[in-house]
């Protein structure tokens, strides 16, 4: 077992430049920590590169399993932990680190592949992206559209956040504004457009929903584009009592996702 101890190793060279987005971007890969997010990518069918593992790790008779999978589908790579720690963006990767291709994730038959999407405006926040993925994947939705100005979806926080909801949905990002609104005119036509807005004159639980519609939610402080308000099909509103004007986006898209889910499980039983 070859164990690389240092950090002008050229594999870990490589491993370092893909904490940086630009970086990530232009190999189309990204970067899981922990055995509990690979394990999670495993099972959502995951294409991995590169796995990084220290030898308290490899000897752990816990992991057989895992590392016989992993085998299976990549190369293994030997890594001192005090090494691995200084490389990881986490204090702990459990001994564990991967490289995985982003193509799996990026949808290139979209609107074939999904029915329910949310579409993310200018999000910023890293925990609240992670959250309002996760959030979707629970509630029955199965494609996420991330526009141009949101934060990386492959960013390490966000990956966290989603506690690995991440791997049960379709992903798109870096979508502009402009190709959206031509998208939703020839390939995503037969979609309910629905924007959360606080000025809608309806309430969410008083709409009635379609099945294959696309909830979109905006920018914490500014909320959706005008274009993209002009562009939907229908408004809502989630009512709030006292002074508080707004909710965090990411309460939001909860909101009104799993209202969207209760609407859809009622109807399924009546039918």
């Amino acid at each position: 077992m070859n164990i690389i101890s240092s950090s002008q190793n050229d594999k870990v060279k490589y491993l370092n430049k893909l904490y940086r987005s630009r970086n990530r971007r232009k190999q189309g890969v990204f970067i899981l920590e922990g055995k509990r997010l690979i394990e999670a990518a495993l099972a959502g069918g995951a294409d991995f590169k590169q796995v990084f593992l220290t030898p308290v790790f490899f000897k752990s008779a816990e992991n057989d399993n895992l590392l016989a999978d992993l085998k299976l589908k990549a190369e293994i790579i030997y890594i001192e932990e005090d090494l691995l720690k200084k490389t990881a963006s986490t204090v702990n990767p459990q001994g564990i680190l991967a490289v995985v291709n982003e193509s799996v994730f990026r949808g290139d038959d979209f609107y074939q592949q999904t029915k329910k999407i949310l579409l993310l405006d200018r999000i910023q926040d890293p925990g609240n992206m992670g959250t309002m993925i996760r959030t979707a994947a629970a509630a029955g939705f199965d494609g996420i559209i991330a526009l141009k100005g949101s934060v990386d979806i492959f960013n390490q926080k966000v990956i966290r956040a989603t506690m690995g909801g991440i791997f049960s949905i379709v992903i798109r990002q870096r979508l502009s504004q402009e190709d959206f609104l031509a998208e939703i005119r020839n390939e995503a036509a037969g979609y309910e457009l629905l924007a959360a807005d606080t000025q809608a004159e309806e309430y969410h639980f008083e709409h009635q929903y379609q099945d294959k519609l696309i909830l979109m939610i905006g920018n914490e402080a500014n909320g959706l584009e005008q274009q993209l308000l002009e562009s939907a099909t229908s408004k809502i509103k989630i009512p709030l009592a006292g002074e508080i004007e707004s909710l965090n986006a990411a309460v939001a898209a909860s909101v009104i996702s799993f209202e969207i889910l209760s609407q859809q499980l009622k109807k399924n039983d009546l039918n």
